[in-house]
């Protein structure tokens, strides 16, 4: 029976990148993954959907090349969906090989097997019938898409996102429930390419964990795109039909309506996925339907720590990620820093892009905030002019008492690129003064997010 400092069950965006840190900080480290190293979000997520949606931008821009002075004869423009998908997985697989050989580089020992828990200090492979001893053990084996009234997807009339982005063909009328960032980014895509596209929310508007004025400026623009969206609207029912899928509704003023689709897209978030023996056996302590952790992500038994989507604190990779270097470096007997989940950036790759940090200004009145607020109109910025790209802007939100910046929204082309500056002068607790004195390259969209700045100041300078 072979013995390490840690084992790791999970071998995402949690799971390996703690293994980097831990064996970086000195401890022998044993990872079991039944399935490709990266996780859903390299493998059967993130990634792949990137990848389809850029695709999707690359399409939108032929689309649109008559007004930037190239002409393409009517009927020659050949669109093949097939391709795309193909590229998409090149991308993860090229990906996934890079975690392997970032295990090799590393000295940790990969398991390709399913693990069961024996004890806080003990696993079992059961494929090998192996045990593994630890003397710290990390759990990260994130979590599974919802579905609906017991309906499991069929990969063709019923879809799960992990079946949707197995697609080689574009469904051409399908409906997607949930308008969350996932059913958000399959729209985009299925739009681009000329599905006919509805998206059903029981909430009032879309991207509704978002500001207000993001989902404003987004339905909006998905309007002009030709997608349906219907808010405030819950689905009472799916019928599985041999030719296509009826969805019945109840609209906000109760009355019903039945939709006839294709095809239907289950985009409502995800749960943890637990094994039933880590409550019943080993009697871990659960917060709500996730593992309770504390700051350094252990559990409620000592030894055992939970990240990423396992412990519900903020169901995103780069949280998974930043977790794992934390539950690392508790584990190596290293000084670690709490995550203020305030702070994460936040964003959605659906077009136009949508980023975001901090409060939304919904909730800053909420806590107590003295608000005062900006907007600058991507109108007004040149890059996003010459660009072709000039609809969205950027919204900064700060306290009016101490100017510090408590949120920043945006929504248009590459603003995900953006928010990670944000987030360092969140990180740092920027004013609304200090931000409007950092000077920015010309011409670039980044520059609107000055320009709100200045208007934050009452000093706005080219709006």
């Amino acid at each position: 029976m072979k013995t390490y400092d840690v084992v790791i069950i999970g071998g995402g965006p949690g799971g390996y990148v703690c293994g980097i840190k831990a064996a970086q900080l000195g401890l022998s480290v044993a990872l079991v993954e039944k399935a490709a190293l990266g996780g859903t979000c390299l493998n059967w997520g993130c990634i792949p959907m990137k990848s389809l949606l850029r695709n999707a931008e690359v399409l939108e821009a032929v689309k649109d090349s008559a007004s930037f002075g190239i002409t393409i004869p009517t009927g020659s423009l050949g669109i093949d969906y097939g391709s795309a998908h193909a590229r998409s997985r090149e991308v993860s697989e090229k990906l996934s090989r890079g975690i392997d050989f970032l295990m090799k580089k590393n000295a940790i020992e990969v398991f390709r097997d399913d693990a069961v828990i024996v004890g806080p200090r003990q696993v079992e492979l059961m494929k090998s019938g192996t045990y593994l001893e630890c003397r710290k053990m990390v759990l990260a084996t994130g979590a599974d898409s919802i579905g609906l009234f017991g309906i499991e997807g069929d990969g063709v009339r019923v879809l799960s996102p992990r079946q949707a982005l197995d697609l080689k063909k574009i469904p051409p009328n399908t409906a997607i429930i949930g308008a969350g960032a996932i059913g958000m980014e399959f729209a985009s895509i299925w739009n681009s390419y000329g599905s006919k596209v509805t998206i059903i929310e029981a909430l009032d508007r879309l991207l509704p964990k978002e500001d207000d004025d993001i989902s404003t400026e987004l339905e909006l623009q998905f309007t002009r795109r030709g997608v349906e969206s219907l808010t405030q609207c819950r689905v009472e029912g799916i019928e599985v039909l041999d030719d296509g899928v009826l969805i019945n509704l109840r609209k906000k003023d109760g009355s019903s309506q039945g939709l006839r689709k294709d095809s239907v897209l289950f985009a409502l978030g995800v749960r943890p996925k637990l094994q039933s023996g880590w409550t019943e056996t080993l009697g871990l302590r659960l917060d709500g339907n996730f593992i309770g952790v504390d700051e350094q992500m252990m559990t409620s038994i000592e030894g055992i720590y939970a990240i990423g989507d396992l412990n519900g604190k903020f169901p995103l990779a780069h949280v998974a990620s930043a977790q794992g270097i934390i539950a690392a470096r508790a584990i190596a007997g290293f000084p670690t820093e709490s995550i203020t989940y305030r702070n994460v950036p936040r964003c959605t790759y659906c077009l136009p892009e949508v980023a975001s940090i901090g409060f939304t200004e919904k909730e800053a009145h909420a806590i107590g905030y003295s608000v005062r607020k900006a907007v600058f109109p991507l109108s007004a910025n040149g890059k996003a002019l010459a660009s072709g790209e000039s609809r969205g802007f950027v919204k900064i939100l700060s306290d009016s008492g101490t100017k510090e910046i408590i949120g920043v929204h945006m929504v248009g082309p590459h603003v995900t690129e953006l928010i990670g500056g944000l987030s360092l002068a969140m990180r740092f607790e920027a004013t609304s003064n200090e931000l409007s004195s950092v000077i920015f390259p010309h011409p670039t969209i980044s520059e609107a997010i000055v320009e709100a700045a200045h208007v934050l100041e009452r000093m706005a300078i080219h709006f």
